[in-house]
């Protein structure tokens, strides 16, 4: 029970802290949305083209305009998914390296451990609400119908953001003191890390968003017979290895 307290309690001050200075979820939600319209506007014009090239009908360019926004679609998800995330993810000890207090966590009269399973709830938060915002611009740019998915896809989104921000806490720790090379070392790593669920995660996206086998050439990422409720699993299973890891790992980045 005291250690459910003080996690709360961190969780609270990290997001009040958070909310006063109103950065990182506008630069994230902007990165994020940027991203997404630049592939927007990429699949459409590209899709146009070649469509227009191949002496399509007006009304089949359109057609094959959509179609290639729903096979490509989901991969700029991802995408935009994962690299706004990381600007929390550096955001994230921002205040502690601006007040040179990062050190101090291991004098505080708390597990340290503690303070980063806060530190992944708090950061947890906010990214997902930046996902919130990105599934609704995805919805609108790439005239996505949700139905009875968007369910399946908010868990998806849910585990998936877990799985990276378990780990990017303790890298985000690591890099903390490297100014502004940090944030690059940050992102190497972290994503070297994720390469086997960033994998999985877009061989079963058109699973994830309902997209129909036929509107995928050659079975592209289809998945396979790897169902949703499969990828759910896997990922929480990495997300609770990676912070089991975190957990065992982060007194020692801080002591270092």
């Amino acid at each position: 029970m005291r250690t459910a307290h003080q996690i709360a309690n961190l969780i609270r001050w990290d997001l009040l802290r958070e909310m006063r200075r109103k950065e990182t979820l506008l630069n994230m939600s902007l990165l994020a949305v940027l991203i997404l319209f630049t592939g927007h506007l990429g699949v459409e014009t590209f899709t146009h083209h070649f469509a227009v090239e191949l002496g399509f009908a007006p009304a089949e360019q359109g057609a094959a305009v959509q179609k290639a926004k729903d096979t490509i679609g989901p991969v700029f998800f991802w995408i935009a998914s994962l690299f706004a995330g990381t600007v929390g993810l550096n955001h994230s000890f921002v205040n502690e390296r601006e007040g040179t207090s990062l050190g101090g966590i291991t004098t505080a009269p708390i597990d340290p451990g503690i303070f980063y399973l806060a530190k992944v709830a708090a950061t947890w938060f906010y990214v997902m609400l930046m996902q919130v915002i990105l599934f609704g611009a995805y919805v609108v740019l790439f005239n996505y119908q949700a139905g009875p998915t968007w369910g399946t896809i908010l868990c998806a989104v849910s585990v998936f953001s877990l799985a990276y921000i378990a780990p990017g806490v303790v890298l985000a720790a690591m890099t903390t003191t490297l100014g502004g090379s940090g944030e690059l070392i940050l992102r190497i790593l972290l994503f070297v890390l994720m390469i086997p669920l960033i994998l999985l995660t877009l061989e079963v996206s058109s699973k994830l968003f309902g997209v129909a086998a036929e509107n995928v050439p050659g079975g592209v990422l289809m998945g396979g017979n790897f169902g949703t409720l499969e990828y759910l699993l896997v990922a929480l299973a990495f997300s609770v290895m990676y912070l089991c890891a975190g957990y065992l790992l982060f007194p020692k980045v801080l002591e270092e």
